[in-house]
């Protein structure tokens, strides 16, 4: 079967927080461990579903360098929104990050970190955020599917080790048709990555990720598994007004 690669348009891009201009390379530092769980579900209507853990371990350097990272999320998917909801911004000991958000191209942009201070050596963001309609028919291989960049592209940092899992529950799992891909690389890449499927879990894993290269999944389900995006009666509303301005 074959997957359309979608990097830029799919892709979570991740532009880095640290802060003072006068500083040299905000980006001098590297993330050792980044960590993607998935969780695809249905709702009552039968639409796509997916709460999503991510934990990225930096290390900063010693100097007083960087305040924190920048998360930016797309708000939507094939041209729809995601109704996207950022849960938690939490430690590795699940103590609170503090956190902002503001919108750019299309994204939501977590701004994770104090601008009174510093951080050094080892640290870990963990966010927790969920989004609708995240899958779609694809009229090429017949089949819905869930393809989804991980990391996304815009990483100017190398990462070290990367491990993507997406786990499906049993209420779809009879819908799977066995297709999975994996593709990494640069935008626009096929080179192609091993993805394993054991007890309804999909899992990768990437090392030595150069800046701006991702790591994106593929894998399919019969069709007809998931409902098709709908409008809210908000979206056909502001439409409505769009149309009769």
């Amino acid at each position: 079967m074959v997957f359309l690669l979608l990097l830029t348009v799919l892709g979570l891009a991740t532009p880095l927080y640290a802060t003072t201009a006068a500083q040299t390379d905000v980006n001098n530092f590297t993330v050792e461990n980044y960590e993607i769980d998935y969780y695809l579900d249905r709702d009552d209507e039968g639409r796509s579903t997916l709460k999503t853990v991510e934990s990225i371990t930096a290390l900063f350097p010693a100097t007083n360098q960087n305040h924190g990272i920048e998360r930016a999320i797309p708000n939507e998917y094939d041209g729809h929104s995601t109704n996207l909801k950022i849960e938690s911004v939490v430690d590795q000991n699940n103590a609170r990050h503090n956190y902002t958000t503001y919108e750019t191209g299309g994204n939501t942009v977590v701004r994770i970190g104090d601008a009174d201070k510093y951080v050094h050596g080892l640290v870990t963001y963990k966010l927790t955020y969920t989004q609708r309609d995240v899958t779609r028919y694809f009229a090429d291989t017949g089949q819905d599917e869930f393809y989804w960049d991980a990391n996304g592209t815009d990483w100017r940092v190398p990462i070290s080790n990367l491990a993507v899992r997406l786990r499906v529950p049993k209420s779809i799992s009879a819908a799977q048709t066995g297709s999975m891909a994996c593709y990494f690389g640069s935008a626009g890449s096929r080179q192609k990555c091993t993805i394993d499927f054991n007890q309804n879990t999909y899992t990768t894993t990437a090392q030595n990720l150069q800046p701006y290269q991702n790591v994106t999944i593929a894998v399919g389900f019969e069709p007809n598994t998931f409902k098709p995006y709908q409008a809210s009666l908000a979206e056909n509303s502001s439409y409505r007004s769009y149309c009769l301005l």
